[in-house]
């Protein structure tokens, strides 16, 4: 997703200044990962989540190489090795590689039917093993945690969540939201376990069950790890290129090697390796304007989750946990299934957390982001966007 913004903004900002080559490790054009849970439910077609048609690469003349690895990058000669081919020069390298599922270092973990939730190939197997009606076991209830259950359920499995933490989506709602999201979830059919450790997946020939660290054993045919994911940054390591916890780049999306970037999943900016879309969207903006010659830089990104979560709009921007002498206006209704919490400090809206209604998100986020003094609207403002501007006016 990351490249293909790049190459979108590329086009417009530095038009016939370079050659361009994608080279990519899946064997399909990019598409939005994001939609992957949304195929897995049945929801949209595979075909239907591609970013852009291979006739809009050929128009900005852009050379694809997919179902293509690349080996090594040799930073003397400006080559890439690819797998099974030739040398491909550059004078210019975007490192766009991503992240990768981690798997849980558990007894049992390398079992047949143990697999990751990531790619379109991933979500290819989780369709076989819905359709066949197994019982499947989901660890992690983050973001892909909840798809991965919520595109299984929705294609026919029997699906039982199991997260280390007392809450679902810790890192993007507070505990409010987050047990409005779990009731909400259940109600679709889904069992969830929280502050519950996975200790071994037991099976002869396959997985035939999990065993949580309290000793309850979970019944299973498949188990499916959605605990996080990593920075993708081997091919940067071995060629020397400096790598934190992802690839470290400047403000102009710069690595420690002249010439060479890196933006997404895989990159790492004053010590924060992002793992959501808009950052990358936001880089890709930045690095653009800088291979066409213009003053750009990249300042960091508010960190905002728009998302439907498991069928449940979820959102969530800055501050949302309200400490630090901060004050909080909380709209919850449960029986209706919504939640709201706006958090402001120094007169400004620096938080929000929106489940089931999200309509004024964006409003929200642009509040934030503006840091826009609140105070004439500050008593409609949780009512949304038209009241809050129709008092204002």
């Amino acid at each position: 997703m990351a490249a293909a913004r790049l190459v979108d903004e590329l086009a417009r900002a530095a038009l016939g200044r370079y050659a361009i080559a994608v080279i990519g490790a899946e064997p399909r054009l990019a598409y939005n990962r994001v939609l992957l849970s949304s195929v897995l439910a049945g929801e949209t077609a595979s075909h239907e989540i591609e970013l852009k048609p291979a006739r809009w690469w050929r128009d900005r003349g852009v050379t694809l190489k997919y179902n293509c690895r690349v080996d090594e990058i040799d930073l003397g000669r400006r080559e890439l090795k690819i797998e099974g081919e030739e040398s491909v020069a550059f004078s210019r390298l975007v490192l766009a590689t991503g992240s990768e599922p981690l798997r849980l270092g558990v007894p049992g973990a390398d079992l047949a039917g143990v697999h990751t939730f990531r790619d379109s190939r991933d979500v290819d197997l989780l369709l076989a093993l819905a359709a066949k009606k197994k019982r499947v076991v989901v660890i992690g209830g983050g973001l892909l945690g909840l798809e991965a259950a919520y595109g299984l359920a929705r294609a026919g499995a029997a699906v039982t969540l199991v997260h280390l933490m007392d809450r679902l989506m810790e890192r993007q709602l507070d505990r409010p939201a987050a047990a409005l999201l779990k009731t909400l979830v259940e109600r679709k059919g889904i069992e969830i376990l929280l502050d519950a450790s996975t200790a071994r997946i037991h099976g002869g020939g396959g997985v035939e069950s999990v065993e949580l660290a309290d000793g309850r054993r979970i019944d299973a045919d498949a188990v499916i790890f959605a605990a996080g994911i990593k920075p993708s940054v081997a091919l940067a390591r071995e060629a020397g290129i400096v790598v934190k916890r992802g690839i470290v780049v400047d403000d102009h999306l710069e690595t420690s090697a002249e010439g060479v970037f890196a933006l997404g999943e895989c990159a790492e900016h004053r010590g924060i390796a992002y793992g959501l879309v808009e950052p990358a969207y936001e880089q890709a903006a930045v690095l653009a304007r800088h291979l066409a010659g213009r003053e750009a830089r990249y300042q960091g990104s508010v960190v905002a989750t728009n998302l439907k979560v498991s069928g449940v709009s979820v959102f969530s921007a800055g501050d949302f946990l309200g400490e630090g002498g901060s004050e909080s206006i909380v709209l919850s209704d449960a029986r209706s299934g919504s939640y709201k919490k706006l958090v402001i400090a120094s007169g400004r809206l620096a938080g929000a957390v929106l489940v089931g209604d999200t309509t004024d998100a964006l409003w929200y986020l642009g509040l934030i982001r503006s840091r826009e003094p609140v105070a004439a609207i500050r008593s409609q403002m949780m009512f949304g966007r038209a009241l809050a501007l129709a008092k204002a006016a």
